[in-house]
C-alpha cells in the first residue's frame, strides 16, 4: 500500500504558484520515496527520513480526531478541507487539502494522493531555500577565489612593467599606483577567504569620502568609455568601522550595475551624507542612475540566482557586507525611471562623542 503527498507551493512574492512536492509510504505509513523538492522544502534529505513513519517527519492531518489519510483509505472516499491549519516548520499555514484514494489495476484501494495548496507563505521554507542558495554561492566563491589567483599575478606583473617603462608619464603612474593597491588588497582578501572566511576581515575606522574619491578616479575610465556623465557630491558623512576592501566591493557592485544598466549614455550620481534613523547615526552613500530601472519583483527577491549577468548576485553581496557591519541596503526603482540605491553604515561612535566634547 502506498500514497503520495503533493504540496503545491510557491514562495516568490508571497504568492501561490503550482509547484509540487511528493513522497510515498508503504502500507505501514513508512516513507519509501522522498524526492529532492520536498527534501529542500523540509530541510530533510532522503537518507534521514526513509523508513520513518510519515507523521514523524510531516504533521499528521486529522479529521474528526482520526488520521485523515487512514480514514480515506478505509472508507475509500475523497476528503477535502478548506483553510485547514497545517503546521509547518515555522508555525502554521492555512491550506486547502484534498485527499483522494486511488485504485490499483485490480480495483483495490492501496494508495492515496494528498494535495496541499497553501493560502499563505511558509517562512521557514523561504529560509531553507535561501540557506541552500548560500551553500551554492559559497561553493562557487571558493572555486572563483582559487581561479582568480593566477590572472591576478599576471596583472600585477603587467602593472609593474608599465610603471617602470613609462616612469615619466605622471597620469599613467597615478593609475598604476591605484591598480597596484587594489591588486594587493584583492590578493589579501583572497588569502583570508581561502584560509578562513570573509568574517576574518580586519575592520578599522574609514573615511568613506576619501575612499570614494579614489574610486571616482578609476571608475572614470568605465564611465567615459560608456559616455556616462557622473556627479560626485561629498557631504559631511561620518567615519565608519568597516574593512576597506569590502567597503569598496559593496559600493563598486552598485556602481557597476548602474553603468551596465545605462550601457551607453546616461547620468550616474554618487552622494554622501549623514542621516539619523531609528535613533542611530548613519553614513549614507546614495548611488542613482537614470537607466531602465528594475521591476518590483526583482527588488523584493534578492538574491537573484546566477543570471541576468550577475546583477542580483552583486546586490546580494553588497547587502550581506552591510549587514555584517550592522548596516542595511535600500533600493527604490521604477521601470523606465532609473534606480536609487542607498547604503547605510553606522557612524563610528567614538568620533561622534569626540565631536560633541569639542
Amino acid at each position: 500500500m502506498s500514497f503520495s503527498v503533493s504540496l503545491k507551493n510557491n514562495f516568490t512574492n508571497g504568492s501561490i504558484a503550482k509547484q509540487s512536492y511528493s513522497f510515498c509510504t508503504d502500507g505501514r505509513s513508512r516513507i519509501n520515496s522522498w524526492d529532492n523538492k520536498i527534501a529542500e522544502l523540509t530541510g530533510r534529505p532522503a537518507y534521514t527520513v526513509l523508513g520513518k513513519k510519515y507523521f514523524d517527519v510531516l504533521p499528521r492531518i486529522f479529521t474528526d480526531g482520526k488520521d485523515a489519510i487512514a480514514t480515506a483509505l478505509k472508507e475509500e472516499k475523497r476528503l477535502s478541507f478548506r483553510g485547514y491549519s497545517f503546521n509547518c516548520l515555522h508555525g502554521h499555514i492555512n491550506a486547502d487539502i484534498k485527499i483522494s484514494p486511488a485504485k490499483d489495476a485490480d480495483g483495490k484501494v492501496r494508495k492515496v494522493k494528498v494535495t496541499i495548496s497553501p493560502n499563505s507563505t511558509c517562512l521557514m521554507a523561504i529560509k531553507l531555500r535561501n540557506l541552500q542558495r548560500l551553500v551554492d554561492i559559497g561553493k562557487a566563491a571558493s572555486t572563483l577565489a582559487h581561479g582568480v589567483r593566477n590572472p591576478l599575478n599576471a596583472i600585477k606583473g603587467a602593472v609593474v612593467h608599465l610603471r617602470e617603462k613609462y616612469a615619466g608619464e605622471r597620469t599613467l603612474i597615478e593609475f598604476t599606483k591605484i591598480m597596484e593597491d587594489e591588486v594587493l588588497r584583492l590578493d589579501n582578501f583572497i588569502s583570508r577567504f581561502l584560509s578562513a572566511s570573509t568574517a576574518g576581515a580586519e575592520p578599522f575606522e574609514l573615511d568613506i569620502n576619501s575612499h570614494l574619491k579614489r574610486m571616482e578616479v578609476f571608475t572614470s575610465m568605465q564611465t567615459n568609455a560608456c559616455n556616462i556623465s557622473t556627479v560626485y557630491e561629498y557631504g559631511d558623512a561620518p567615519n565608519v568601522i568597516i574593512d576597506a576592501f569590502q567597503f569598496e566591493q559593496a559600493v563598486l557592485n552598485v556602481i557597476n550595475n548602474a553603468i551596465d544598466a545605462m550601457k551607453s549614455g546616461g547620468m550616474l550620481a554618487v552622494r554622501t551624507r549623514p542621516e539619523k534613523r531609528f535613533g542611530i547615526d548613519f553614513a549614507v552613500i546614495e548611488i542613482s542612475d537614470n537607466g531602465p530601472g528594475m521591476v518590483e519583483s526583482r527588488i523584493n527577491n534578492m538574491p537573484v540566482p546566477f543570471g541576468d549577468k550577475g546583477k542580483g548576485f552583486g546586490l546580494f553581496i553588497t547587502r550581506e557586507i552591510l549587514r555584517y557591519f550592522n548596516g542595511h541596503l535600500e533600493i527604490v526603482s521604477k521601470k523606465g525611471e532609473g534606480t536609487v540605491v542607498k547604503l547605510y553604515l553606522p557612524a563610528h561612535k567614538e568620533r561622534r562623542q569626540d565631536a560633541g566634547e569639542r
